[in-house]
């Protein structure tokens, strides 16, 4: 694969020695203030659901209210049921920087979401529809920052420069925050599913290019070979098989592209992100699974306006499911 990439700004997300260096391809950068810091994107096609629904389990569900916090997994850790969803030739290294939380945009229930999702005991299942907050976003979710472990992590910014810099003079800010990685773009988007010998998981996303430094040599001749990834084909595709899934995700890529060290990141959520929430109880329900639910909310710091919006429903299968353990 031969490429011919121009860069003419210091934009480049890699190392930019000439020994085995790399660069992560992407748009041409004019001038350092055109530089990108967090960069939101939602899909046209997502923002027609009219819910998206997030089966979980009564123990992850005192961790959402509790908390207020979504958790996206890595690529590496999600426990994918499609492992060819990120392995993409010549770029599978880079799947621990792209982090996934995972909805359907189905508005019934599904069978084999109840027998498969939310965790392994089936009278804690939960489902949560939430109605669509792709087009009041920035009021359901924050993009300041995010958690990993106990520490935050930083969305991209004008300020994160300033924060990184004072780690160095300033112990309570390596406290605060892990600053090993940073988020730089959050994508909502609806899984594209293509059959299982599609190209899409054979194509070489590795290559080489002439990178045209020119305009930043004193002498202006600079090019240099360089070894080119597209990392940005993963996470966006299932095999057909799964088609019945209907997803649709929340995609967090960190800026780093080889960074590797966190399994997850939990998004910190809004109030307004439970606004008119739906939360349908297991159909293995065996009769105290309501006043559970009720229990946690009840604890939450959600503010009551909204609890009250809440609606918890039984399962329209409860009683109907004869699936052995």
């Amino acid at each position: 694969m031969r490429k011919k990439l121009r860069i003419v700004a210091p934009g480049i997300s890699g190392t930019a020695d000439l020994d085995g260096a790399y660069v992560v391809m992407g748009e041409s950068i004019e001038n350092i203030t055109g530089i990108p810091k967090l960069s939101i994107g939602i899909a046209d096609s997502v923002k027609e659901h009219k819910t998206l629904s997030y089966t979980t389990d009564l123990e992850t569900a005192g961790f959402i209210f509790g908390n207020k916090t979504l958790r996206s997994s890595s690529l590496t850790n999600a426990g994918l049921n499609d492992p060819m969803e990120k392995e993409r030739v010549g770029v599978s290294k880079f799947a621990g920087s792209r982090f996934i939380t995972c909805f359907t945009q189905i508005e019934h229930e599904s069978v084999p979401f109840w027998i498969y999702y939310g965790k392994k005991v089936r009278p804690n299942k939960l489902l949560f529809q939430f109605r669509n907050f792709t087009s009041c976003l920035q009021d359901c979710v924050y993009t300041d920052f995010a958690l990993v472990d106990d520490k935050k992590c930083l969305f991209d910014s004008a300020e994160v420069g300033q924060i990184i810099n004072s780690q160095w003079t300033d112990q309570s800010i390596k406290d605060e925050y892990d600053l090993r990685g940073v988020i730089r773009t959050l994508q909502i988007m609806d899984v594209d599913y293509v059959p299982t010998d599609s190209e899409v998981f054979t194509e070489n996303h590795e290559g080489n290019a002439d990178i045209d430094f020119s305009k930043l040599s004193p002498s202006g001749n600079a090019v240099a070979n360089m070894s080119v990834y597209d990392p940005t084909v993963l996470g966006k595709q299932k095999s057909n098989p799964w088609d019945y899934e209907k997803e649709t995700r929340i995609l967090c890529t960190l800026s780093s592209p080889e960074f590797s060290a966190w399994k997850y990141i939990d998004l910190r959520l809004k109030d307004e992100m439970f606004r008119g929430l739906r939360i349908i109880l297991s159909p293995w329900d065996e009769g105290n699974l309501r006043d559970k639910v009720t229990e946690i909310i009840d604890k939450s710091s959600i503010s009551d306006e909204i609890k009250k919006s809440i609606l918890i429903c039984d399962s329209g299968l409860k009683g109907k499911l004869n699936f052995p353990e």
